[in-house]
């Protein structure tokens, strides 16, 4: 896959406990020019920085450490900031209020990621 940048930086915040996982978006978003928020592997750091973080996208690990991504989403939603469940269930393990959310099913790859977070953040894919 040929690489695209985005126009402007912007600001992702990303929400992983696993820190393999973590290393791979950090890359992604690092090669389509966008700078990381975070990340927040637990709970409460999630919550903190999805309400107080200048962040134009977000990619949440749907069970983190000292809970689930479900009251970050619930923030994100409020700020009308778009986001992206990454998790290995199905859409019917989501709760209710987020099923129509897009999704990334693990195990994902860069290409799959970089594809998600340029629909995201409203940049055409080559």
């Amino acid at each position: 896959m040929a690489v695209q940048h985005i126009a402007e930086t912007r600001q992702v915040l990303v929400v992983e406990d696993e820190m393999t996982i973590v290393l791979m978006i950090e890359d992604t978003l690092y090669e389509l020019g966008a700078q990381v928020v975070g990340p927040a592997s637990r709970l409460d750091a999630a919550i903190l920085l999805a309400k107080e973080a200048s962040i134009d996208a977000a990619i949440l690990d749907v069970n983190i450490r000292g809970g689930n991504s479900y009251p970050v989403a619930d923030i994100l939603a409020e700020r009308g900031i778009p986001f992206i469940f990454c998790s290995g269930y199905s859409d019917w393990a989501l709760e209710e209020r987020h099923r129509d959310r897009p999704r990334l099913t693990k195990p994902y790859s860069s290409s799959e990621l970089a594809e998600r977070v340029l629909e995201l953040l409203g940049v055409a894919s080559s």
